[in-house]
């Protein structure tokens, strides 16, 4: 068995651990109706199992040691300048708050941007990759867990937490923001990395 196996096969008892693997099909989709009317205890929800998959336990150096594994800013900012380069081909509209300049423009601020966030290096956690609520399944009030978990990864959880204050700010606007956070566990998100990631994510969305 090689040491790429062997990391896979840990990787993914990793996320069995969790108990929030929801098998394909199983449960409803936290966007639907009954689930977006309460808004509140969906995003506590969201924000509780996310926290609960940063907590797992990254240990075996073999995790840490297959770049395949890995979510780095260096992989982000590459994929950004791949999609940059894709775009002019195939232009994709931005989201609103990025409309203001061309996404070469703000791709460079991405790769600008890298370097603060390396400065300060992040206890790698274990991250669920897509955190949307479409992503998110229920049995009645029961939560399941996250049903798509092909993007998962080892990196900063800002990355995670970027993609679900993304998606709730695009479905309910931004006042559950700050509950989101406060149901995480984090009173008060660091700013540069979060609108570090927030860009990345923007950025790295297929065109």
């Amino acid at each position: 068995m090689s040491p790429t196996q062997t990391a896979r096969q840990q990787f993914d008892a990793l996320i069995l651990t969790t108990n929030l693997f929801a098998p394909a099909g199983q449960g409803v989709a936290a966007t639907e109706p009954e689930y977006r009317f309460d808004a509140e205890r969906t995003i506590g929800s969201l924000a509780s199992s996310l926290a609960s998959v940063h907590r797992s336990p990254v240990q075996p150096a073999t995790l840490l040691a297959e770049p395949d594994l890995l979510l780095t800013t260096d992989f982000l900012v590459e994929l950004a300048l791949r999609f940059a380069e894709a775009d002019q081909a195939h232009p994709k509209e931005l989201s609103p708050p990025y409309r203001h300049m061309s996404r070469v423009r703000l791709t460079q601020i991405l790769q600008d941007g890298a370097g603060a966030i390396e400065q300060k290096p992040a206890e790698p956690v274990l991250l669920q990759g897509a955190p949307r609520l479409s992503n998110l399944r229920f049995s009645g009030q029961d939560l399941i867990g996250f049903e798509d978990w092909t993007q998962a990864a080892i990196g900063d959880a800002y990355f995670d937490l970027a993609r679900a204050a993304q998606d709730l700010l695009n479905t309910f606007g931004p006042q559950p923001i700050q509950a989101f956070f406060g149901e995480y566990g984090l009173q008060h998100p660091d700013p540069v990395r979060l609108d570090w990631y927030l860009l990345a994510a923007e950025l790295c969305a297929q065109p």
